[in-house]
């Protein structure tokens, strides 16, 4: 899960911050994919790709949301944007 952070000068009323979420299992699911073929298509490291699709990780490089992608392109044949994968969660305070 990764979180963004407002401006420090914002006023109360305006921090509210934006998470982003993997949606990766779902996706994976809806098109009949394991983890393990997604493991094997992109490159990551085993552990990398089982944290990233378990919602694991603090952070992510755009290389591997590229990878992440592409792999997801090849195994369905489909076109894939990165809202397939991520969702943008602006309810929490920070």
């Amino acid at each position: 899960m990764v979180i963004l952070y407002p401006y420090q000068g914002t006023s109360p009323e305006n921090r509210r911050v934006a998470t982003v979420k993997w949606k990766l299992k779902e996706y994976l699911d809806r098109n009949g994919l394991t983890v393990y073929q997604l493991w094997k298509a992109t490159g990551l490291s085993k552990t990398g790709t089982y944290k990233i699709v378990n919602n694991q990780v603090g952070g992510l490089e755009f290389d591997a949301l590229g990878r992440i992608i592409t792999a997801l392109e090849r195994l369905t044949g489909k076109r894939v944007e990165p809202n397939d994968v991520l969702e943008v969660v602006r309810d929490a305070q920070a």
